[in-house]
């Protein structure tokens, strides 16, 4: 455990960024016991700014149903309808507060269009109907 958190320190000091509300910025979890049959796994859940397409995404999926009022019905006796709009609004703030992340990070301000494409084509979590 000393070795992973020694190499998580050094890419922090060297290359890494955070926030200053979540400076350490890493939860680990080590398991000794392995998959059945494979010798060795990992897992890595990454929040990086990627995920605001998703957001885009959900937040029109939300304003097509929303705008037609389909399954509105099914809320209103425990919600408010303003509460859906109050949700669409923080939505809202949610992307462009990662919008703003992008930019200062310098990712949409490169010239080099190689790493440009590189963090575009980033696959994501897509949300099924």
């Amino acid at each position: 455990m000393s070795d992973i958190r020694r190499n998580i320190d050094m890419l922090k000091l060297k290359h890494m960024k955070f926030v200053k509300w979540n400076e350490d910025g890493w939860k680990i979890g080590l398991c000794i016991v392995p998959p059945n049959g494979l010798p060795y796994s990992l897992l890595t859940l990454a929040n990086n700014t990627c995920i605001k397409e998703t957001f885009i995404e959900l937040k029109e999926r939300f304003t097509t149903l929303y705008r037609r009022k389909a399954h509105v019905h099914h809320y209103t006796d425990h919600i408010e309808l303003n509460d859906f709009d109050q949700a669409r609004e923080n939505l809202n703030q949610l992307i462009e507060e990662y919008k703003q992340i992008e930019k200062t990070s310098g990712l949409l301000e490169t010239n080099d269009n190689e790493a440009l494409s590189a963090t575009t084509n980033i696959p994501r979590l897509n949300v099924l109907s």
